[in-house]
């Protein structure tokens, strides 16, 4: 009885024809290490898995997010074991979406006939950034608000509409509510729903196209027939060939597996990211992002404050083009990583860069907005030459994108003219030289010189007699 109703729904839901279609084919042998796809897969398997788990308690409410996320991490049974893993799985995503385009772009995956893949893969890379970063927002902490203003900064420098952009993420005038809903239904919602499709056509192509073969890596293609000849061949052949279920699943599901191990064991010996202290709208906000994200505040800090603002626009543009274009522009009939030297040194650079920014953040843990205008002083207000120094100075090293000084300027950190004269000379010196731990501001010990450091110190203790703004 039981093996005829398996039979029935076999046959009346095609599920023999899905298996011969997508498990029962012959393919090229691939090695274990060209799992990235199927791990990005089952990574984003978990994502939804735990992302939905974390839906059913989390609240998208302004007055309610933060508390909702404290109670699935301390009350929740294995709430703290969910918000863990999705944020873990979250971050392998990140390194595993780029170890995939990095090895595409060595071998050449974007070639001809896999253009189509490759264009379809590119907005889900984006689509995966954009997911990794409004996820940490929805946890309504002090360092989310930083976050979202970092967003709107961005947004606001887009030529023509950036006005528009800025509204229409915030929901209103002003951060509030609505910018929190529209969070979540994007976080959610509308970027899941178009990931699914971009995914499921994804898929398509890589089964009709099919991937890289040991053939094409050796010979130079000049023709899709050619390319389509050496993959059928490969595929029939016995030695060079195999059925896709169960080897080819095995060997590139080991790499998933490992990843998902190192996954789990940072879920349960390290557990979910850090919660600050809840939101505030009317105070200064934490200047911290996620870790996957310290490069680019590593290359903003660096970068001249007439230019940092605008690359943060101009670089994610660049890289969408690059991407883009990539599969037209490179006409090279090789493929394969030993006959394409300029791709490896140029992937090898690329990463490399990215580590060193990386670790630069992390050794100075700020996230610098350079501004080039220096702070507001009060109308008709002339100050001292070494405060007046010490202003230009405090532009310089990039002060003013994170301590607002009379309302003006950001507002992420101290606003000096609310302390009112509260601290020294000396206070303020010790807190340059030595910011208390947890501060997410770097020691100036031994990065400004003794003139520079006396001259930022004296326009800081002057500041705190500025009449604050309206």
């Amino acid at each position: 009885m039981l093996r005829q109703s398996a039979q029935w729904a076999i046959d009346r839901f095609g599920i023999d024809n899905l298996y011969h279609c997508l498990l029962d084919r012959r393919v090229p042998k691939a090695p274990w290490y060209s799992g990235d796809g199927s791990t990005l897969m089952a990574l984003l398997g978990i994502q939804v898995i735990t992302g939905s788990v974390l839906a059913l308690t989390y609240s998208p409410s302004t007055d309610s997010a933060y508390q909702s996320v404290v109670y699935i991490t301390d009350q929740v049974f294995l709430g703290w074991f969910i918000r863990g893993l999705h944020y873990w799985s979250a971050g392998a995503m990140m390194i595993m979406i780029v170890f995939h385009l990095m090895r595409q772009i060595v071998l050449g995956g974007y070639k001809s006939p896999r253009e189509g893949t490759w264009l379809v893969g590119v907005p889900l890379f984006f689509g995966v950034l954009f997911l990794a970063y409004s996820g940490y927002l929805l946890r309504w902490d002090e360092r989310s608000i930083y976050g979202i203003r970092v967003m709107l900064q961005m947004l606001g420098r887009v030529p023509l509409i950036g006005d528009w952009l800025v509204l229409f993420a915030q929901g209103g005038p002003s951060v509030g509510p609505a910018t929190l809903a529209r969070l979540y239904a994007f976080h959610v919602l509308v970027i899941p729903l178009l990931m699914f499709a971009l995914v499921a056509i994804h898929l398509y192509l890589v089964v009709i196209k099919g991937t890289m073969t040991k053939g094409e890596r050796s010979t130079p293609i000049h023709s899709v027939s050619q390319q389509r000849e050496i993959y059928k061949s490969e595929a029939a052949s016995v030695d060079k060939g195999e059925t896709f279920f169960p080897w080819t699943m095995l060997k590139t599901g080991t790499m998933a597996g490992i990843v998902i191990g190192l996954t789990l064991l940072a879920t349960v010996f390290i557990g979910p990211s850090k919660l600050y202290s809840e939101a505030n709208l009317t105070e200064s906000t934490m200047p911290a992002e996620e870790w996957w994200y310290w490069w680019l505040s590593g290359l903003i800090a660096l970068l001249p404050a007439s230019i940092a603002p605008w690359a943060v626009v101009l670089l994610p543009v660049a890289i969408l083009m690059f991407l883009l274009l990539l599969p037209f522009v490179d006409r090279s009939p090789m493929r394969g990583a030993r006959n394409r030297p300029i791709w490896i040194l140029f992937v090898i650079a690329t990463v490399v860069t990215i580590l060193l920014l990386t670790d630069y953040r992390r050794r100075s843990p700020f996230t610098a907005w350079p501004e080039s205008s220096l702070p507001a002083i009060p109308v008709g207000m002339t100050l001292p030459p070494d405060a007046e120094r010490g202003r230009v100075q405090f532009a310089r090293y990039g002060c003013n994108s994170c301590h607002a000084v009379g309302k003006s300027n950001a507002s992420f950190a101290v606003d000096f003219a609310l302390l009112r004269g509260q601290l020294s000379r000396e206070k303020i010196r010790e807190y340059i030289l030595n910011p208390p731990a947890g501060v997410a501001m770097p020691s100036y010990a031994g990065r400004m010189t003794k003139e520079e450091l006396d001259t930022v110190v004296a326009f800081c203790h002057v500041a705190q007699t500025f009449p604050l703004e309206d």
